[in-house]
């Protein structure tokens, strides 16, 4: 309550309000996952109606900051879900949760840490222990 939310209708594309959360509902909908949020919205013109549905930009926080590594980075298999971080030369699977997308990277939850150098490409012919000779292409695992 008194975070600021931005959200678009599609009656309006590409413009963009924004309003205040004043009510949230202290439960989700089992079947349809969703919970009832009410927003004040400045709404002085009279552009907004009642019966438009709003596409809302939700900010998630996290308690902890997270690491983000480029989305080829992360290999599955039936099994796991893991990326292959490099260490003396040597690789290691690191199994990993994945969390958030945007355009070039995927948000990972495990084992692999801030500066861990990790391999970006042919994740699916490196197997662990696998002795490789690296070269920086993109950032190590970074954290947000």
């Amino acid at each position: 309550v008194g975070s600021k939310v931005e959200f678009s209708v599609p009656a309006f594309p590409g413009q963009k309000f924004a309003g205040t959360i004043a009510r949230v509902a202290h439960s989700v909908d089992v079947k349809t996952r969703t919970m009832p949020v009410e927003l004040d919205v400045n709404n002085s013109d009279g552009r907004l109606s009642s019966g438009m549905f709003p596409e809302v930009l939700w900010p998630v926080r996290r308690t902890k900051p997270t690491l983000f590594v480029p989305t080829s980075a992360v290999a599955r298999t039936t099994e796991a879900t893991f990326v292959i971080r490099i260490r003396g030369g040597n690789t290691e699977w690191v199994n990993v949760q994945t969390g958030e997308l945007d355009d070039k990277s995927i948000e990972v939850f495990g084992g692999l840490h801030e500066g861990d150098e990790v391999a970006a490409r042919g994740t699916d012919e490196l197997r662990a222990g696998t002795h490789v000779v690296t070269k920086q292409v993109t950032e190590a695992a970074t954290g947000k």
